[in-house]
């Protein structure tokens, strides 16, 4: 497809970056990521989905699991400055079979990988004993050469030297999307990830080298209530992020207790339960966000 100048916001030469991350584990950053990924791709945006995560969940889910990468590079290997973009990323994929050759799996079009491995527990360290290496994710961006759409960032629970080399790349057109169940606690803690864009904001207030203005333009509030779930801790989640959040709040992803099939088949939400409540919904998330279909 011919890039949209949408996706090259200022003429820049690299996609539109979504920040998927919030400081709290198990709070939906790697479903959403993919779901998304893979709704747009199937739709006919190409893009990108960086596991920046030392548990793998969006790589296991793309078709990957550590012994799919062994002998393969993988993005610690960008961030150490051994390894380029395009000797990183993988055709994403999904598990259709038993085993490890070409037949176990099917290729998802128009979407690649950037795998994460183990290593990248190490990834703040890697970044504090090598100052060059928190310019990592600014090389990768002023080296670019492509047409993908979007690059989906998925995020460790964490706001550490690794997040911010990301962030500081970010403009304001980018977004940072906190995907969080629908629990008053997970809610609450969007409030320290504003607090944290804040502080990458100020830190490159000024700054020639980096945009420095991670925005929250969007957030997804997953496992609302349905007719059959109507859990009382979902439901004041809800009305929360209502009154604090209406103005960035996307469609709701509502609950299915099939959600977490993604782990144990290694294949994306949208593809083994594409008829599913939250298959649904991702696609009006998409539709929200202006990735109409252009396969129809």
């Amino acid at each position: 497809m011919s890039t949209n100048s949408r996706f090259r916001p200022k003429g820049r030469t690299w996609p539109l970056i979504w920040a998927f991350l919030v400081e709290c584990g198990g709070s939906t950053k790697s479903t959403s990521a993919t779901s998304m990924a893979v709704t747009a791709a199937l739709r006919g945006y190409p893009g990108v989905v960086f596991d920046l995560d030392s548990n793998l969940s969006s790589t296991l889910v793309l078709g990957y699991d550590e012994t799919a990468l062994k002998g393969k590079k993988t993005v610690y290997d960008i961030v150490r400055g051994k390894a380029t973009l395009d000797e990183v990323a993988l055709p994403a994929r999904y598990r259709i079979g038993d085993g490890y050759g070409k037949d176990a799996f099917m290729e998802i079009p128009n979407l690649r990988v950037v795998p994460s491995s183990t290593d990248m527990a190490g990834a703040d360290t890697a970044i504090a004993e090598d100052a060059d290496r928190n310019d990592w994710f600014a090389e990768v961006l002023h080296g670019y050469e492509g047409d993908d759409t979007v690059f989906y960032m998925d995020f460790p629970a964490s706001y550490g030297k690794m997040p911010y080399s990301v962030l500081r790349m970010l403009d304001e057109e980018d977004s940072v999307i906190p995907s969080i169940k629908a629990d008053p606690k997970d809610v609450k803690m969007v409030k320290r990830l504003i607090d944290e864009l804040e502080r990458v904001r100020d830190k490159n207030r000024g700054r020639r080298s980096a945009p420095g203005r991670p925005t929250l333009n969007h957030m997804l509030l997953t496992g609302t209530p349905t007719a059959s779930y109507t859990e009382a801790a979902a439901r004041r989640a809800t009305e929360l992020a209502e009154a604090l959040y209406a103005s960035v709040l996307l469609p709701y992803v509502r609950y299915s207790a099939d959600a977490k099939k993604l782990y144990e088949d290694e294949a994306p939400l949208p593809i083994i339960l594409p008829n599913s409540v939250p298959s649904v919904d991702y696609r009006k998330v998409m539709t929200h966000l202006g990735f109409p279909d252009l396969t129809a």
